[in-house]
């Protein structure tokens, strides 16, 4: 199986948050559709004979792409890819953008599912965080697309915001719940160097609230999202039954995968690639034939610290068997941490299957370092 995403890497407005590669200018956008287009083919012998399971239209923000645009990228992609019948093909949404008439345009391609970029249901925050919606678009985003029958839909949220109080979360999750949405990315607040959260960080003019404020927020959502029937399958997601990311939990499974597109990686579980981070270099790379793509072939050592980080990110973990049959290397690592975390409440085992607890799922960078080969 083999999946692949795309990185449309224009926005009208940065985050403030967001660490994403993107430019504000959409003057290229026409070039951009021209290579990518062409990039799909340069690249299509990386999944030779596999069949795409599923799609993803990442950013960026994917829907400033029109019709037209959309539907080259398709046609370029059915020219030179087997594609399952039931593929799953995601495109990324800002919820402004999802008017009646631009979802009604989505009916005309091939997406079945929209993850809306949301973030939080209080225009305050919105503003702080710098989107460029209010709560009430996003609402009427979501009810026109039911009504346009769009049900697998995602909604993004975001906790752990500086001067966020419990209750606007309770209040961002329930409505969510009101909104009937089937799947949930819920992502604590990180800080990144480069963001303008890094550089008020930086300046003393942003103080992210305690682990004890962000760990409420955290234990409130996973009772409560349990509580009405959704699964936490991997630390940030939750969803219904038949709801969950095929194409995330792709990678978390460390199945084949196509990034085209700007700052985009790839693996093939041989090795990694990715595409420079600068759309003008892209272009003009990908119009002469070439692609401006690092590769990092993976040793034994790199293999299994992938398997750890990405299986320990989900619910199942990994098998203790999986160690001993492909990387017998690291068993005494892995022996050793088991050994650290008895009787804990933060690593689970059961019948040989190795996962985190919720409390883990919280702190599992630390978690995850302890079972790292250096």
């Amino acid at each position: 199986m083999s999946h692949l995403y795309l990185h449309i890497p224009f926005c009208k407005q940065k985050c403030h948050y967001c660490d994403f590669y993107s430019i504000g200018n959409l003057n290229q956008k026409t070039e951009f559709i021209d290579a990518l287009c062409r990039e799909v083919e340069l690249q299509a012998n990386y999944l030779k004979n596999h069949r795409l399971e599923t799609i993803y239209f990442g950013g960026g923000t994917p829907s400033i792409l029109s019709e037209k645009e959309l539907l080259a990228i398709f046609e370029s992609i059915e020219k030179h890819y087997a594609i399952a019948n039931d593929c799953e093909i995601t495109m990324e949404c800002n919820p402004d953008d999802l008017t009646e008439e631009y979802i009604k345009m989505l009916q005309q391609t091939p997406v079945n599912r929209i993850s809306i970029g949301a973030q939080s249901f209080d225009d305050r925050i919105l503003s702080y965080l710098n989107r460029r919606h209010n709560a009430e678009q996003t609402i009427k985003a979501v009810k026109t697309l039911q009504e346009n029958d769009f049900n697998n839909l995602s909604l993004d949220l975001i906790f752990g915001i500086p001067n966020q109080s419990l209750e606007q979360w309770e209040s961002d999750l329930q409505l969510f719940l009101d909104l009937k949405i089937p799947h949930l990315s819920a992502y604590l607040l990180t800080v990144e160097k480069q963001t303008m959260f890094g550089k008020w960080q930086r300046n003393g003019t942003l103080t992210l609230p305690s682990a004890e404020a962000s760990w409420e927020k955290y234990n409130f959502l996973n009772t409560f999202l349990n509580d009405n029937g959704y699964k936490h399958y991997e630390i940030s997601n939750y969803a219904k039954r038949g709801f969950h990311s095929r194409h995330n939990s792709a990678y978390w499974q460390q199945e084949s995968y196509l990034g085209l597109g700007p700052s985009a990686h790839s693996f093939n579980g041989i090795s990694r690639q990715w595409n420079e981070a600068n759309v003008r270099r892209y272009i003009q790379a990908v119009l002469k034939n070439n692609t401006l793509k690092e590769i990092e072939y993976l040793s034994k050592k790199d293999k299994y610290n992938d398997f750890i980080i990405t299986r320990l990110r989900t619910a199942n973990g990994f098998r203790s068997e999986e160690i001993k049959t492909h990387f017998s290397d690291y068993e005494t690592i892995v022996n050793n941490v088991l050994e650290k975390y008895q009787g804990s409440d933060l690593l689970k085992t059961k019948q040989g299957r190795i996962a985190l607890t919720e409390k883990g799922f919280f702190v599992s960078d630390s978690i995850m370092l302890d079972f790292i080969a250096e």
